[in-house]
């Protein structure tokens, strides 16, 4: 209907977006309820291993993580960094190379892996928050 009743829609989008945008409603509201059936099964979990007494190292984990996300940051990033530079220092190199190259390639493709990182490991860090964290143990004082 749009595309017949507004000349700017016809000819403002292409075959792919009028395509996305019929399409992303379903699709959005189907990972929507996935994750709501996700976060309420992992909820329930973690109620029914609280009762039953289960092991919770998972629980701490996940708290620890939520006080020091930076540092679990920088673990995450840290071996990426250092893989980068292993990676730059043993490709073949020509006449004029020099050091400084593989540190600007490293530093160039860490920005990129940091940036990846940091959406991750908060990312990550939101998604605990969402389902409860930090978690209440029993035996925390």
């Amino acid at each position: 209907a749009a595309h017949k009743m507004s000349p700017a829609f016809a000819r403002g989008l292409g075959v792919s977006g009028k395509v996305a945008l019929a399409i992303t409603p379903p699709i959005f509201a189907f990972m929507l309820a996935g994750e709501q059936s996700v976060i309420r099964d992992q909820r329930g979990a973690e109620v029914e291993a609280r009762r039953a007494g289960g092991s919770t190292w998972h629980l701490r984990l996940a708290n620890v993580f939520m006080e020091h996300t930076l540092v679990a940051f920088g673990v995450v990033i840290t071996p990426m960094y250092g893989a980068i530079l292993y990676s730059e220092l043993n490709k073949p190199r020509y006449e004029g190379w020099r050091l400084s190259h593989a540190i600007i390639h490293t530093r160039v493709y860490g920005q990129a892996a940091a940036v990846g990182s940091l959406v991750l490991v908060f990312g990550f860090k939101d998604t605990l928050r969402r389902m409860g964290a930090p978690f209440r143990l029993d035996d925390d004082k």
